[in-house]
């Protein structure tokens, strides 16, 4: 089995050096500290011209919840038809929630109608639904292609159980992907006890940043000053190849 490897970037600089370190795909966001929002169209075009590895653009129009107004709804739906203009390839990462915690189905089905034929993900608002697995089902029944998941819990290591219980129900039919908290210490544990054959990390390390003049009031806002983590990316690559996984 050959694990695919997807890192989330933020910048060209992020995402080229994924590519040169033999990632599979990048997941194009902003602001990862908040969990990621969509990001900004020229970043887009400028990774289209510079960076050829596949990509997937996070489409999430505010940091807080998954619950959104019809006003952010609108937003969401159409940073989706842009997200990939000039990119045939670019997948989509979203996802929605209705008042009672399920996956929102009829926002689901509107985002993959937004999609046009390019490859969808529910990202990880189903690790805060009232029941994932019945999220899963649900999802599996609109014919989602692929999920983005840590089994329910903050790190997909202690979701363990959850995703390997989403892979025997997917049986091939949907594409899970495990996220959350993953390291080169973990990877191959959590390949084995899952069965995911796609792993999603970040790699990021914040760099100590003293600003002479604030640009704003609010308390310092984390994760705004990174540099890539080139080990990280390297050690699960090596992980991985090490356990006959790459």
């Amino acid at each position: 089995m050959r694990v695919a490897v997807e890192v989330c970037v933020t910048s060209v600089e992020e995402a080229l050096f994924a590519q040169r370190a033999g990632v599979d795909t990048v997941e194009v966001c902003s602001w990862l500290a908040s969990g990621g929002v969509t990001p900004s169209f020229g970043l887009l075009n400028v990774l289209q011209e510079q960076c050829p590895i596949r990509k997937r653009v996070l489409v999430r129009p505010t940091p807080g919840g998954f619950q959104y107004t019809d006003v952010e709804r609108q937003v969401l739906l159409r940073d989706m038809m842009i997200a990939g203009v000039g990119d045939p390839h670019c997948g989509i990462v979203s996802g929605g929630l209705d008042a009672q915690g399920d996956p929102d189905v009829g926002l689901v089905k509107a985002m993959l109608l937004a999609s046009a034929g390019r490859e969808f993900t529910f990202h990880r608002a189903l690790d805060l639904c009232t029941d994932p697995l019945r999220g899963f089902e649900l999802l599996m029944a609109m014919h989602v292609p692929r999920v983005l998941t840590s089994g329910g819990c903050s790190k997909a290591i202690e979701g363990a159980g959850t995703l390997a219980e989403f892979v025997r129900r997917a049986d091939a039919r949907v594409a899970v992907a495990a996220a959350g908290g993953i390291t080169p210490e973990t990877v191959v544990e959590l390949v084995e006890r899952t069965g995911v054959q796609e792993v999603h990390f970040a790699a990021q390390r914040e760099l100590p940043h003293a600003p002479q003049v604030a640009l704003s009031t609010a308390p310092p806002a984390a994760g705004l000053f990174t540099t890539p983590d080139e080990a990280k990316i390297e050690g699960v690559l090596n992980a991985l190849a090490k356990a006959g996984l790459r």
